[in-house]
């Protein structure tokens, strides 16, 4: 029997293989939709995957995550880095940009959907 506890936050590796497996599920197993509920410590997580934008919700409230964005080309002088930090202190990259203003309006976006976690913009190392 598979083990209840889901182990610690996921690597950056991890990340990238979540999202090259939900594109691959939702290009040949999504039908309409799929709603799931997850079991966590912190109380129960709904998800919702759809084909449809939801009632009353902007197309650009969702963040696009396939295809990966291109890593920055090494002719690039600069780049810049949207941050997330969640509720228990834990950083993660979001997106890469060209430009400070791309990067400060994903982190915008993000910031506007309500959740509690903190988003940040820096320049790229």
């Amino acid at each position: 029997m598979e083990s209840v506890d889901p182990g610690g936050p996921l690597t950056d590796a991890e990340v990238r293989e979540l999202v090259r497996l939900l594109a691959r599920f939702a290009s040949h197993d999504l039908d309409q939709w799929e709603n799931w509920r997850v079991e966590t410590p912190y109380g129960p997580v709904f998800m919702t995957v759809s084909r449809k934008v939801p009632p009353d919700w902007p197309e650009d409230a969702f963040v696009p995550i396939w295809p990966p964005p291109a890593p920055p080309s090494a002719d690039r002088h600069e780049s810049w880095t949207v941050w997330r930090q969640d509720d228990n202190g834990n950083r993660y990259e979001v997106s890469r940009h060209a430009s400070r203003a791309e990067a400060d309006s994903t982190a915008a976006r993000m910031e506007a959907r309500g959740h509690k976690q903190t988003y940040w913009v820096a320049r790229s190392g």
